[in-house]
């Protein structure tokens, strides 16, 4: 397949999208969605500049700019956009689909004037220089789905908020309200998987209360157990080590193999003394033990105690999937000024991403045209194993490289079927509601 049938192709791929999953969208609203999805993925960057420099189109520049700008301030196309793809990743979810949860920021260091912009901890330099760094910026939240073990995500909702802006109730307010949306649109499928900064009281009132299956580590607090009331941490020095496992990572380019020690036993919340769950506490990793509460069922057996651990230790994969949308998308680039702009954007870089990661990087007969997509993403190195890199890539070489941007219904009419029907690629049969034939 040589490059321009390629970029054909992956134009025909993107109205095919936009066909299946903005069907409710208006013309105008579904042509600068359209747009800014190809702009953002044609130029690798969030900037509204690039995103018209990519366009590209027969229209002078500063009309395609304005035109786009007067969409963006759209107070309910980035809620609408949001919507669209969270209720297209829903049908990824099965009832033991994990459902990570990783709070982000966008950090706009010398941003002074952009609307409520407010104070964030970098946390990428944070952990670099071992002390809090705080800088200017926003506070975020993503959603991904995942099945046990699997390396492919599904990103599903990515929001961002300012705590200066007028109706801000409080960051469990706002993870909450995500939480909520995704378990809306799965039906209540799926098992929430939150690192420590889900220790909280809101996070169990609501995840207990609605009988949501949760996989959450804890900082340490006083739980119930058996013999009364006692602090986790000290419970976790008794619990009985029954199994133990190795665990094979990659640390900065160095494979590592832990041999780790894990047990469990029951405990409940005070606020909640009629729930049983379980503490699962794993040693190895550090001085500390690693201690995580889950409303799964567990007993002795080393598969029933492991999915736990296994479940915890996939959550790193939504914060590659973070990862790969500020690098691929320079969604830290964000240069509008407004506050609704700059989260309809958010919405946008999360469409585009779940173009690049779901719509073409999953499906069996897209197979062709993402290995076809990953080559002409030239890389020095192999494609890695989180392949969206290389697709993102290749998609911005096609875009930019082998023809203009069109929007022409013989595209829609060629497009081949999405992601909704059809074969899966291998490891997606499992978090997917569809046979595999």
């Amino acid at each position: 397949m040589n490059d321009t049938k390629i970029a054909s192709k992956a134009k025909a791929q993107l109205a095919s999208f936009m066909g299946k999953v903005f069907t409710h969208f208006s013309k105008p609203g579904r042509r600068f969605v359209e747009d800014c999805i190809y702009g953002i993925q044609a130029s690798g960057d969030a900037k509204l500049s690039s995103i018209v420099r990519a366009i590209d189109d027969d229209i002078r520049p500063i009309y395609t700019e304005k035109r786009l700008s007067r969409n963006l301030d759209d107070d309910d196309i980035g809620d609408s956009v949001a919507a669209a793809v969270l209720e297209a990743g829903a049908a990824s979810v099965r009832g033991d689909t994990l459902l990570l949860v990783d709070p982000t920021e966008i950090r706009k260091e010398f941003a002074h004037a952009m609307e409520y912009v407010t104070r964030v901890r970098d946390a990428s330099r944070s952990s670099k220089e071992g002390r809090d760094v705080i800088v200017n910026g926003y506070h975020g939240c993503m959603v991904a789905a995942c099945r046990i073990g699997g390396r492919r995500t599904v990103p599903l909702a990515l929001r961002l908020w300012s705590s200066r802006a007028p109706g801000f109730r409080g960051e469990n307010d706002e993870v909450l309200k995500i939480v909520k949306a995704v378990y809306a649109a799965t039906g209540g499928k799926g098992v929430t998987v939150y690192d420590r900064g889900g220790d909280r009281p809101a996070i169990y009132d609501y995840l207990v209360g609605e009988g949501r299956d949760f996989v959450i580590r804890l900082t340490g607090r006083n739980v119930l157990s058996w013999r009364g009331m006692h602090e986790t941490r000290a419970l976790a020095q008794e619990c009985t080590m029954r199994h133990s496992h190795h665990v094979t990572f990659d640390s900065h380019g160095r494979e590592c193999n832990v041999p780790i020690s894990f047990g469990a036993m029951p405990v409940r919340l005070p606020t909640h003394p009629e729930k049983e769950l379980h503490m699962v506490v794993v040693k190895g990793f550090g001085r500390e033990p690693m201690m995580l509460l889950t409303s799964l069922p567990v007993d002795g057996s080393f598969s029933s105690q492991w999915r736990i651990v296994d479940a915890y230790l996939s959550r790193w994969r939504v914060e590659e999937t973070i990862r790969f949308v500020k690098q691929a998308y320079g969604l830290e680039n964000i240069r509008v000024m407004s506050y609704t702009r700059i989260r309809n954007m958010a919405a946008l870089v999360l469409a585009a991403a779940y173009f690049a990661t779901v719509w073409i990087g999953r499906h069996v007969r897209h197979e062709v045209l993402a290995e076809h997509l990953a080559r002409l993403g030239k890389r020095l190195g192999e494609v890695p194993q989180f392949a969206a890199y290389a697709i993102a890539d290749g998609l911005k070489r096609a875009f930019t490289r082998f023809g203009k941007w069109v929007r022409t219904a013989e595209e829609a009419a060629v497009a081949e079927p999405g992601p909704a029907t059809g074969p899966l690629l291998p490891g997606f049969a499992d978090i997917l509601d569809l046979d595999d034939g």
